[in-house]
């Protein structure tokens, strides 16, 4: 079984992101993650066919 879920290492997570693009973009150093938004999308995108077949499959469950 596969579970989805938002928790404290999901958030604890994000924070960490947003600090660090802020501490990039303070320095004008690149960001170590796609600078466009097409990339983003596209990362979005494989977690989403990723997420699509393991639901297929009946693999897939939800924790919060």
């Amino acid at each position: 079984m596969i579970e989805i879920g938002i928790g404290a290492v999901e958030i604890q997570a994000a924070i960490v992101g947003l600090v660090t693009g802020l501490i990039y973009t303070a320095v004008r150093a690149p960001i170590p993650a796609p600078n466009v938004l097409g990339g983003i999308f596209a990362i979005i995108g494989t977690f989403i066919g990723f997420a699509a077949v393991a639901a297929a499959r009946g693999q897939l469950g939800f924790a919060f």
